[in-house]
């Protein structure tokens, strides 16, 4: 895990890595990983990425989430830096603030990092079936449907109030299916 000293000061994980060890005993799905019983993790092996980002998700923000192993698998801390640096951007706590994420992916992990940490208003949108299915469950196995609304296609959105925070990560996949 790419732990160093470019991560925003507020990340949890600058000067205090996961302890991978304490997480194994506690999440089974993450100990499985584990390569001949030693706390190391294969991070080019996507089912495990995928179980250390879920672990962590849940560990450190109370977030269950799924993800489909052919769809991003974001990581964590890398993640919670664009939120801090957007908090930085915008002084992010200190009214409700709206934005809107354009290819939320399946884990749709801005909307939920975003309304968990600070009550943000997300309409996270994404072009992907599989993704937007994904990230709708995500949303409602987490009792954030109050805060984060899901577009299908940003075509036929219609953002009736301002916004503060607008993300976008297209890739050429996506746009090669519209």
């Amino acid at each position: 895990m790419a732990l160093n000293k470019s991560m925003h000061p507020r990340n949890r994980y600058k000067d205090k890595p996961p302890d991978f060890a304490y997480l194994a005993s506690k999440y089974p799905d993450f100990q499985q990983h584990f390569m001949n019983g030693r706390v190391s993790l294969n991070f080019k092996e996507p089912e495990a990425v995928r179980a250390l980002t879920c672990t962590l998700l849940k560990e450190d923000f109370g977030l269950a989430i799924e993800i489909p192993l052919e769809r991003l698998i974001p990581t964590v801390p890398l993640r919670l830096n664009y939120i801090h640096w957007v908090e930085d951007l915008i002084d992010g706590q200190k009214q409700p603030r709206r934005g809107i994420d354009i290819g939320t992916g399946a884990s749709c992990i801005y909307p939920l990092l975003g309304a968990t940490m600070n009550g943000w208003y997300f309409l996270a949108t994404e072009v992907d079936d599989i993704c937007f299915d994904y990230a709708t469950k995500n949303v409602e196995q987490n009792n954030l449907s109050d805060l984060v609304k899901g577009a299908f296609d940003l075509l036929n959105v219609k953002v009736t109030s301002s916004l503060d925070i607008i993300l976008l990560r297209w890739n050429s996949h996506t746009l090669s299916q519209r």
